[in-house]
């Protein structure tokens, strides 16, 4: 009977430390729940400092110029993009105290949120190798907008190939096949491009997109584009090559070693790029060619009331004919077909025979330079006076132009696109689709703008130009014209061939906005683009995604947390 007693005994013990097993299990079971309760609510939270930093670039978008500037501008500003606290550690985010302010109203690290925007530096020379990063946004006008280069090619056959062959590691195939990709015009493929009929044998199957992606790493799914094409080497996406990421060498296969190709393609393309339509101070710009010209010089006396015979003599210009005008090389023409390139057609060449009252049109606001008995002289020190004042109120057509490059901000390799050219004849040749012979009679058979003055003027820009409007300290380097005044570019007929190109600001901007907590926090990185393009109006969301799946990116002391905080 006292043995049986032992055993009952035994197995009560044993019961006893098997409900303890349990008990402690579903302890621990319990507290990793509540530990991955806590992690997802911090990754939310963390999401949510991101998405206050897209809010703050919306309403700075929204003001005025030269509010902007006086707060540091957009471009490298870390007092306003590097580490702004939202949450200053003083409440709980976390916890059964979540939401109540700690004791004594001590800062706790691990509930201090920032976010900051971030964005990829240009070297010395202007070129983007991933080497260093600025506090501020990308301009999408320093990048090479696609549906520019598809316009251009419907025009001219084969002009969209040539300017895109102009990247690091495109070929002639990867070219067209883009092209393909984004043309909703045609169901047959260009010369060395793909549609339907190679998609549709790939395992599995899919079907040529014929229109815009959505995202430019849409172009993954395009014959011949890799991933390591489309990014280069760096892996994360943070603009900068880490330690852990490969070497320029592994980019030979595409013949590129001088550091272009390093944060691949997509840092030279953009689906979106525009310019504002409003004066620095809010107002609309009139346009130039407005075909009621009453209405129009009622506008410019308002407008330039300060400014005399600013007004005449810009009716005075939309009221002779071409033929009366003082020759500059066949330049505006050119100019009025390039505006049509880029997205803002004029509404059709000089009409000076025509209807009186639409009166002839202005390809580009340098065509008033020169004009015979207007305050508009032909003079460096004077157009640096009087032109900033006309681009800052005036503008060419109804709508934004789309497609010209900020020559102040972008990369030598975007510039280089652009001016990469055997000289004007071809290329203008190339644009138009015509020979040269008809291209040398459009610019009144001057030639000058060799490929050598092309790369000089390039070398000169970079050289001489200041990237950060906030530090310019010559006003009208914030205007295209800068480089003829500056002496960079060596006449008036040069600087209107190059003019249509480019602008000095666009109003399309993206962000890579990061959001974190100062110690042991989960990181929430977004891309954002936002267009600013229509002034008085909180900038439109074009798009936004989370990139947080490839990991943090950067330090919490680059992102400006205290640096003696514990990671």
């Amino acid at each position: 009977m006292s043995s049986r007693r032992g055993i009952i005994l035994i197995v009560v013990l044993v019961v006893i430390v098997l409900m303890t097993l349990s008990v402690v299990t579903f302890d621990k079971f319990m507290w990793a729940q509540r530990r991955a309760t806590n992690m997802t609510l911090r990754q939310t939270q963390a999401r949510l400092l991101a998405e206050s930093g897209v809010e703050h670039l919306r309403a700075m978008l929204l003001k005025d110029q030269w509010t902007i500037l006086e707060l540091g501008g957009l471009y490298d500003n870390p007092d306003e993009f590097c580490g702004r606290a939202v949450t200053d550690g003083t409440i709980s985010m976390t916890g059964f105290g979540a939401g109540t302010r700690t004791s004594l109203g001590n800062i706790d690290d691990r509930d201090v949120g920032r976010y900051t925007v971030i964005a990829p530096a240009l070297s010395e020379d202007g070129m983007l190798f991933g080497e260093q990063i600025r506090y501020g946004l990308e301009d999408e006008s320093c990048k090479v907008n696609l549906r520019w280069v598809l316009q251009t090619d419907l025009q001219s056959p084969g002009s969209g190939r040539t300017f895109l062959m102009r990247l690091p590691g495109i070929t002639e195939e990867i070219a067209d096949a883009i092209l393909d990709w984004i043309d909703d015009s045609s169901d047959e493929p260009r010369e060395f491009g793909a549609k339907d009929e190679y998609y549709m044998n790939l395992d599995p199957p899919i079907y040529c997109r014929n229109g815009m992606p959505d995202f430019l790493d849409e172009l993954l799914l395009v014959r011949g584009v890799t991933p390591k094409l489309l990014y280069g080497i760096d892996w994360n996406r943070n603009g900068i090559i880490d330690l852990g990421e490969p070497d320029e060498t592994s980019l030979a296969e595409y013949d590129v070693l001088d550091g272009s190709l390093n944060l691949g393609l997509i840092a030279y393309l953009t689906l979106d790029s525009r310019e504002s339509v409003m004066t620095p101070d809010g107002l609309d710009k009139i346009n130039v060619n407005m075909e009621d010209l009453t209405e129009l010089r009622s506008l410019l006396e308002e407008r330039f009331e300060d400014y005399p015979g600013y007004a005449d003599a810009i009716i005075a210009y939309r009221q002779t004919n071409p033929s009366e005008q003082t020759p500059s090389g066949g330049n505006a023409n050119l100019g009025d077909i390039i505006s049509g390139l880029l997205g803002g057609n004029t509404g059709g060449g000089n009409t000076g025979g025509g209807n009186a009252n639409e009166g002839t049109k202005i390809n580009s606001l340098l065509d008033l330079v020169g004009t015979q008995g207007s305050p508009f002289v032909d003079d460096p020190d004077e157009m640096n006076e009087y032109l900033p004042i006309l681009y800052d109120n005036l503008m060419i057509q109804d709508t934004p132009v789309v497609g010209r490059i900020n020559i102040n901000q972008a990369s030598r390799t975007v510039l280089e696109f652009f001016a990469a050219q055997e000289d004007d004849l071809t290329d203008t040749a190339l644009l138009l689709g015509i020979g040269t012979d008809a291209a040398s009679e459009l610019l009144g058979g001057n030639s000058a703008l060799s490929q050598m003055d092309v790369w000089e003027i390039i070398d000169g820009v970079i050289a001489y130009r200041v990237s950060d409007p906030a530090l310019i300290e010559y006003p009208e380097m914030n205007y295209p014209f800068w480089p003829y005044t500056h002496g960079i570019v060596a006449d008036l007929a040069t600087m209107k061939q190059l003019e249509p190109y480019f602008c000095t600001q666009g109003a399309v901007f993206k962000a890579t906005v990061v959001g974190r907590f100062d110690e042991r926090s989960p990181v929430s990185r977004l891309e954002v683009w936002l267009d600013a393009a229509e002034g008085r109006k909180l900038p439109k969301i074009i798009r936004i995604r989370d990139i947080s799946e490839l990991g943090p990116g950067y330090s919490a002391e680059l992102l400006g947390a205290d640096g003696f905080v514990i990671q």
